[in-house]
């Protein structure tokens, strides 16, 4: 399954780009669709926060759902950045996001034009 959903820059992208992925409900296992949710939020969140875009230029979110992965891929259109970050502070409440990408995502990178990316490898279903 694949599909593609556009969302304004803007407060409500994050909880709109998470209820998208509502498409994989029995196609993913909850574990790895919470992940998803928390990925995809992560992403879009900081398209909001450090795109440098303004209020309602477009934030494109690619998803690709395979047997064996999930790809979610986030376009802002900014100017992108490098994947270095420190271990965040456990007395700060914010600054966790990519960390958190990185513990939950099997593979992720980034992109021209903003973009970034994280695979979650799929564990074959019981049964």
């Amino acid at each position: 399954m694949e599909f593609v959903r556009v969302y304004p820059i803007g407060l409500l992208a994050p909880r709109a780009a998470r209820h998208s992925l509502d498409l994989l409900i029995g196609l993913v296992r909850p574990a790895p669709l919470m992940d998803l949710r928390v990925i995809v939020s992560e992403f879009v969140t900081n398209s909001v926060r450090h795109a440098g875009q303004h209020d309602g230029d477009p934030i494109t979110v690619r998803v690709d759902c395979t047997e064996a992965r999930v790809r979610i891929e986030v376009e802002d259109g900014g100017p992108g950045f490098t994947p270095v970050f420190p271990r965040p502070d456990p007395e700060r409440d914010s600054r966790w996001g990519l960390y958190l990408v990185d513990r939950l995502a099997d593979r992720w990178g980034t992109g021209p034009s903003g973009r970034v990316w994280a695979e979650v490898d799929l564990s074959p279903q019981p049964g």
